[in-house]
């Protein structure tokens, strides 16, 4: 049976990459017929499409724990796990292949925003705790924070080429669309049930784990490496191709995508439970953010080194996690 669900991670993470890899190429084929800009397209469908899988774990698991009377731990630890991911092993991964510039107008804007954000997040988490859980007026907080984030980013100076968006014919687009959307949907189903048998099944009877502590491990570690694989192959692909600073803007657009729209979105749906663990690795993230951005203001680019450095902090936090896991911390 461990067999089965873990052939279920497997396939459910290739479904849920390739269905979010049709939606971008498909959606962006019908806005491109209706004449909808390049800018409006690259900041809304493509962003989304690369946040989809994080979106179709987090609303899957929300709804499965809620059926179960459970806290949705997979689904806030998958956020929280991949937005460290993000930063720590993707990012130090571009900066391994070819260094990261930062442009002056992620200086005043996007990391500005990137940590009050962060912030955000922890406060909603930490400060209203009578429920334990970010509830509907919470994550309509973060929605209305999306809004404003995509206002500023409609009205910067920032130009996307027709060349660098995916275009097929509108036939091919919308045979692609649908087999994307079925495809995000069943990976998210398939991925959250691999996992929570993985946590329930194996970590609780096999390390006399409790469930919470056990669904937590998994969507922080396997479920939320397997969401941000899409962010890893893309920001690889630019840093190879010498445009290392378009993946630092997929890694800082990515993770506000995730706070803001996919816990937003999941928070309106179902109350997203969170446990101390999950408390505390969001301390974890607002000082992993606040490095990066330290490291990026100080030289105007993360060097070779830094790359090292992040990803040295990804090993340890994974460590940590696993250790805590255990009851070792």
């Amino acid at each position: 049976m461990i067999f089965v669900n873990i052939l279920y991670l497997v396939v459910g993470f290739v479904f849920l990459i390739k269905g979010a890899d049709f939606f971008i190429v498909s959606s962006s084929s019908i806005a491109r017929k209706f004449r909808i800009s390049p800018l409006i397209i690259g900041l809304t469908l493509v962003a989304f499409g690369t946040s989809l899988p994080e979106l179709a774990v987090s609303l899957t698991a929300s709804i499965s724990a809620r059926s179960q009377g459970l806290t949705a731990d997979i689904a806030m630890g998958n956020i929280i796990g991949s937005n460290i991911a993000n930063l720590t092993l993707i990012l130090g991964t571009s900066a391994l292949i070819m260094p990261v510039v930062v442009k002056k107008s992620m200086r005043k804007k996007e990391f500005p925003f990137l940590i009050g954000i962060t912030i955000l997040l922890a406060t909603l988490g930490y400060l209203f705790q009578a429920d334990a859980a970010i509830v509907w007026w919470e994550a309509l907080i973060l929605l209305l924070a999306f809004a404003f984030y995509m206002y500023l980013m409609i009205t910067s100076e920032k130009d996307i080429s027709e060349e660098d968006l995916p275009f097929v014919d509108t036939k091919k687009a919308m045979t692609l669309l649908i087999i994307g959307i079925i495809g995000v949907a069943l990976g998210g189903f398939l991925v959250t049930e691999g996992a929570e048998y993985i946590a329930i099944e194996t970590l609780t009877k096999s390390f006399d784990m409790s469930i919470s502590k056990a669904t937590t491990l998994v969507g922080l570690s396997i479920v939320a490496l397997g969401t941000s694989l899409p962010e890893l192959v893309t920001s690889a692909i630019a840093a190879k191709k010498g445009e290392a600073d378009i993946a630092l803007g997929n890694v800082i657009g990515s993770n506000v995508f995730n706070i803001l729209l996919i816990v937003g979105l999941s928070g309106v749906v179902v109350p997203l439970g969170l446990n101390q663990d999950v408390l505390v690795d969001m301390i974890i993230l607002i000082g992993i953010t606040s490095l990066t951005v330290a490291l990026g203001l100080l030289k105007n680019k993360l060097s070779k080194i830094d790359g090292l450095i992040l990803l040295t902090l990804y090993a340890s936090y994974i460590t940590f996690i696993i250790l805590r896991a255990l009851g070792i911390f």
